[in-house]
């Protein structure tokens, strides 16, 4: 759903009742009514059409000047078209002409600054504020005019426009007289402002064609190429579905790409699965084979460098998880390493604890010289003391745990 709201010449604050409309995806009108904007339907996607008479499109020839500094320039460069004063006017940027110059639309700031805190306030997030004289189609060489019998705006080309002054049936507006004056479009296009609006008997000399249709901000589409009055500092906060067309391509390859990797990686750990199981196979086969059919295998490479111990027990021959090889392994990598002090030595299932006090510096070098000797060691817990540390490894034979 999209909340359109008409913002009319004489809003002044949150009490200010506003006319609105609810418009589905399709744009039809499901719900209309009118209020203050506290009362209204709360909405993420508010569009306000903006009375003519509040907004003033002219035409300047722009300096060349750096965008961040174009919102604070462009007052200045309309000074001459304006009535208040320059630091009052907020300037929006609209289509550039073949000539060189610049579409312009003013409105007041403090004006608007006040309809976009009350709006906020009211917990209506208005996206769009769009004149609403560019909601008049437009042909080439013609203009469009809404009118109600009495009064109207004007749609020209490139989304210019404004409010007209007052008429009759038998007098046209003293400013559209003055602009046909200067400049004479083919036909003029004339929208009625209510059912009961009839054609009027203008005598100018351009022809009138008079439109069945009647104008209805509600309903009327907004042209893709509407200026949108909140940008600089009254732009609305971005959503991502404004960045989605640039994003998707860039998310569509991160996916890609991670899809990829999540496949290789699958592909990696299928393999080195295999591998394990065919190597735990083998390793059963050969220990079934060595220690008969009937052995109850749990963990066949420990039983076997276990069972292998025994044998070489049982024939006098020491193993390298015997106290004998490992503490002289061990005390070969500490021969290597200056300022260490052995406190405590326990041997239990082929593993040595040890508790010692060695510098934090060379603690590195210990674990790497023991690991070329062959044994693994596992630091178990270390804690400064004075400037020493106490440490516990655990060491065993190479492989062990």
């Amino acid at each position: 759903m999209n909340l359109r709201i008409y913002l009319t010449a004489h809003w002044q604050d949150a009490a200010s009742p506003c006319p609105w409309a609810l418009l589905d995806d399709d744009g039809n009108v499901r719900d209309s009514g009118s209020g203050n904007l506290a009362a209204m339907p709360q909405s993420d996607d508010a569009t306000v059409i903006v009375s003519a008479e509040r907004v003033l499109a002219t035409t300047a020839v722009l300096p060349k000047i750096k965008r961040s500094k174009l919102e604070t320039a462009l007052p200045f460069a309309l000074e001459d078209a304006l009535i208040d004063d320059v630091s009052e006017a907020h300037v929006t940027v609209g289509a550039k002409l073949p000539d060189g110059r610049t579409v312009l639309y003013t409105l007041n700031k403090s004006w608007l600054t006040r309809f976009v805190d009350a709006s906020t306030a009211a917990k209506l997030r208005v996206r769009r504020i769009v004149p609403e004289f560019c909601l008049l189609p437009t042909r080439a060489n013609e203009w469009s005019l809404a009118w109600d019998g009495a009064q109207g705006f004007l749609a020209t080309a490139n989304s210019q426009g404004g409010a007209l002054d007052s008429g009759s049936d038998a007098r046209a507006p003293v400013g559209l007289q003055l602009r046909l004056q200067t400049e004479a479009p083919a036909a003029l296009r004339l929208f009625a402002l209510g059912s009961e609006v009839q054609a009027p008997n203008w005598g100018i000399k351009v022809p009138v064609i008079f439109e069945k249709q009647s104008f209805d901000w509600r309903k009327t589409a907004i042209p893709a190429d509407a200026p949108n009055l909140l940008w600089g500092k009254f732009a609305p906060p971005p959503r991502i579905s404004e960045f989605w067309p640039w994003l998707r391509p860039a998310l569509m390859a991160a996916l890609l790409l991670f899809g990829v990797e999540v496949v290789i990686s699958n592909l990696e750990w299928a393999v080195f699965a295999q591998e394990k199981r065919q190597l735990v196979k083998s390793m059963t086969e050969t220990f079934r084979e060595t220690f008969g059919a009937d052995a109850t295998i749990v963990d066949a490479p420990l039983q076997m460098r276990r069972n292998v111990a025994r044998l070489r027990h049982a024939v006098g021959v020491n193993d390298d998880a015997d106290f004998s090889p490992l503490l002289e392994k061990f005390s070969g990598a500490m021969s290597s390493v200056p300022g260490g002090t052995l406190r405590t030595l326990r041997y239990e299932d082929g593993k040595l604890d040890i508790e010692m006090t060695l510098s934090a510096a060379v603690l590195d070098t210990l674990l790497q010289r023991i690991a070329e000797t062959g044994l693994s060691a596992q630091v178990v817990d270390k804690h400064d003391s004075g400037g020493a540390m106490n440490i516990q490894l655990r060491v065993s034979a190479g492989g062990g745990k």
